[in-house]
C-alpha cells in the first residue's frame, strides 16, 4: 500500500530546492562572488508517473526490496577516543575537549537545523567564535 500524494510530494520537494537554490543565489549576488550562473534542469518524469496505491509484489515479480533510509557516520579517521557508547561523538554545540577538534553537520549540534545546509551556517559560525576566543 502506499499513500496517494505523489505529485504533491513532488511539488514540495521541487520547491524546497527551488527555495534553498534561491538562497544560495542570493548569497553569491550579494556577496559579489563571480560564480557562473547555473540552470538547474527540470526533472518531470515522476510527475508523468502512474500513481499506484496498491501493488501485489508476486504478481509484479518483485523478490527483493531495498530499505534506504540514509546514512551512517564513520569517525575512524579520528584517531582519539571521541565516541560514547552509541558511536556519537562526544561534544558540545560542536566543541570537543580536544583543542581544535570541532564537529558541524550532525543532528543537534546547536540547534534542530544543524544538520541541514540552512543550519549548518550558524553551528560554524558558533564554532569559529570559539576558536577566536
Amino acid at each position: 500500500m502506499f499513500s496517494p500524494d505523489l505529485k504533491e510530494t513532488l511539488a514540495k520537494v521541487d520547491k524546497a530546492e527551488k527555495d534553498i537554490i534561491g538562497m544560495i543565489d542570493r548569497y553569491i549576488q550579494t556577496s559579489g562572488i563571480n560564480t557562473p550562473q547555473e540552470t538547474l534542469p527540470s526533472l518531470q518524469d515522476g510527475y508523468s508517473a502512474e500513481v499506484i496505491t496498491e501493488l501485489d509484489l508476486k504478481t509484479a515479480n518483485i523478490n527483493t526490496i531495498i530499505w534506504a533510509m540514509g546514512y551512517t557516520f564513520d569517525y575512524s579517521l579520528v584517531k582519539l577516543p571521541i565516541t560514547d557508547e552509541d558511536g556519537f561523538p562526544i561534544q558540545q554545540c560542536g566543541i570537543t575537549q580536544y583543542p581544535g577538534l570541532y564537529f558541524v553537520g550532525m543532528n543537534w549540534l546547536h540547534k534542530r537545523k544543524s544538520v541541514t545546509l540552512l543550519g549548518v551556517n550558524e553551528d560554524v559560525e558558533h564554532i569559529i567564535a570559539e576558536m577566536t576566543r
